[in-house]
């Protein structure tokens, strides 16, 4: 499946143009032995469904573990130290003021060797839940958890051009039908325009999907 058409399922599906493009991204990814969702709530199940399950992996979830709720700001994570195999942390970190703390709680749960599947959005809306402090870019994640004590990170950036950019903050203002007509021209528009930059993968990135490892 082209990524056109997978991006046009997506918004028939009442995804946004970010959450198409993220669950592209997932969709390549798999979770692998003991995993942990942390703050995604009420969207994880639908995150975790992207992702492929390698045999034998188990999911938890803090909310339903616990039954108690966690400051990420200043708590500590309710788990021991090295425990999962796979931490999922997507769409977290913009939400939290006091970002290498709960970088570091993430990577200390992680087991060594283990897996850190996290995603920031950039060019984004103001979306409080309940605050929204910062956008981060590759080189601040990267620094952010490398501090936190990964030894390595991969980081893809999910680039389009300027008039993807603008079909995502708009496109979701329309009737589901109508979504993939207005998407798919502007991804043309951004095909032609792509075509002539010198350096497009530093400009236009919507979110940034990383994989790191302790």
């Amino acid at each position: 499946m082209t990524e056109l058409i997978y991006i046009a399922k997506q918004l028939l599906l009442e995804r946004s143009v970010y959450r198409a493009y993220l669950n592209l991204g997932l969709s390549k990814l798999s979770i692998r032995g003991v995993c942990i969702d942390v703050g995604a709530g009420a969207a994880g199940g639908t995150y975790l469904q992207t992702l492929s399950h390698e045999p034998g992996s188990i999911v938890e979830h803090f909310d339903q573990k616990t039954g108690q709720l966690v400051d990420f700001e200043k708590d500590s994570l309710p788990a021991v130290d090295d425990k999962y195999d796979t931490t999922v942390f997507l769409n977290v970190m913009e939400h939290i003021f006091n970002y290498q703390h709960i970088a570091n709680e993430v990577v200390r749960i992680t087991k060594p060797g283990g897996q850190i599947i996290g995603y920031v959005p950039f060019l984004m809306w103001y979306h409080p839940d309940p605050g929204d402090y910062f956008r981060y870019t590759h080189a601040s994640i990267e620094r952010i958890f490398k501090t936190a004590g990964v030894t390595e990170i991969t980081i893809e950036k999910q680039v389009r051009g300027p008039f993807t950019i603008c079909a995502a903050m708009v496109v979701l203002m329309l009737p589901r039908i109508l979504r993939p007509v207005l998407f798919v021209p502007l991804y043309g528009l951004d095909k032609l325009f792509l075509a002539f930059q010198n350096n497009p993968d530093q400009r236009h990135v919507m979110g940034y999907l990383f994989v790191a490892k302790k």
